[in-house]
Formats: structure tokens, sequence, C-alpha cells
């Protein structure tokens, strides 16, 4: 199966897992030239800046391992550029989290990660 459509369907777990936590998806692949944020959602005052890693289990290593100092500085760039699009949002708590799919299609959250 591509890359793509693994992808695609990882966030799509995703999403569905975060709006049955409560979750009000507010943008999906929200993107500018130096990085991006898969959702943002908000739930009860906190701006939720998520990355979604569809990852097989025997891959060696965890997904967190993907959010490297470099992908952290970007997603940081990138929710800064949100609030200033979007100073309502400047008040709020912000926590950046990993969603992890399986293989099985089990999504494993994990909030405030850095």
């Amino acid at each position: 199966m591509q890359k793509v459509t693994i992808g695609k369907r990882g966030e799509t777990l995703a999403r569905e897992y975060l709006q049955s936590l409560g979750h009000t998806i507010l943008f999906q692949n929200y993107r500018k030239r130096f990085g991006e944020i898969d959702i943002i959602s908000l739930m009860n005052e906190t701006l939720h800046c998520s990355e979604v890693k569809t990852w097989k289990e025997n891959n060696g290593f965890h997904p967190k391992e993907c959010l490297h100092e470099t992908k952290r500085l970007r997603m940081r760039k990138v929710y800064f550029y949100l609030i200033s699009e979007y100073p309502a949002f400047y008040h709020l708590t912000t926590s950046f989290n990993l969603l992890h799919i399986t293989e099985k299609k089990e999504v494993r959250f994990y909030s405030s990660i850095f």
C-alpha cells in the first residue's frame, strides 16, 4: 500500500479518536512553507497540536524518535504562525502531542510530549 494512503488512513483514525475524546478539530494538515502540524484541535481551553505517525511495531524504534529537535522546532514555528494568524488562540494552553497508529489500527496518544 502506498505511503500516502497509509498516512491518510492513519490521520483519519487519529481525527476520529480525538473527536471521541471530545476534541473539536480546527485544522487538519495545517501547512506553512517551513513545516506542518497534522491535526490542530481544541478541548477544555487547550490547543492540541498533534503529529500523527502510522507505524509498524517491528520498525526497530519508537515513533517518538521521529520527533527530533528539528521537527519540534518546525512544529513550534508553525504554532507561532498559527497564533499570529488567529490571535484568539493566544490565551489557550498548548499541548504538543503524538498519535501513534499501529498496524492493528490501535491509537496510542502521547500528550504534552514536548
